[in-house]
């Protein structure tokens, strides 16, 4: 599975958007971060068939985020 395989509108993958998510603590581990961008690009997956885009979501919440928070606290 090729990880960060989604873009928005800059060009940025999602595994750079994962990068970018500032949060207080530990900054994550490499597993977390490819778990995250994993969980990110399957959720882009599912909403593209709905031809929703990272940047429709970005219009209403940080997805990349929530996604970086569910890996850390599911761990």
């Amino acid at each position: 599975m090729i990880i960060g395989r989604h873009t928005d509108s800059k060009g940025r993958s999602t595994g750079e958007r994962i990068t970018a998510v500032q949060r207080a603590g530990a900054p994550l581990t490499e597993a977390e971060h490819a778990a995250a961008t994993r969980l990110l690009d399957a959720m882009l997956d599912a909403a593209a068939d709905q031809g929703v885009t990272l940047d429709d979501f970005d219009w209403v919440l940080d997805l990349p985020g929530g996604c970086r928070d569910v890996i850390r606290h599911n761990r």
